[in-house]
């Protein structure tokens, strides 16, 4: 039963993002509305909730490190830059007093 809760939500969601993209909204808001249902029964099925709650809490965990590494990243390549910047300026400076 869980499963089929589930695979009708995934199918109901994709369905929506489907008619929202070739803008067709009337069908759009109707498979939203049955995805709000399909929500409400998986809410009794409780213990398969909590284990959906984990994945869900996993994937936002690596969604979150990917954005967190991806943001140090451009930063340490920035500060790099900026230095190599500013050795480039110096040897002008240098060059230009001789």
């Amino acid at each position: 039963m869980e499963v089929m809760l589930i695979v009708g939500l995934f199918a109901s969601s994709a369905l929506s993002l489907n008619f929202i993209v070739n803008q067709k909204y009337k069908l759009a808001g109707s498979m939203n509305i049955i995805n709000l249902c399909l929500v409400v029964a998986t809410a009794y099925q409780f213990d398969q909730v909590k284990n959906i709650v984990w994945l869900f809490g996993i994937a936002t965990g690596v969604v979150l490190v990917y954005f967190v590494v991806r943001f140090l990243l451009k930063k340490k390549k920035k500060e790099k830059q900026q230095s190599i910047e500013n050795k480039v300026v110096d040897v002008d400076v240098v060059d230009k007093e001789n």
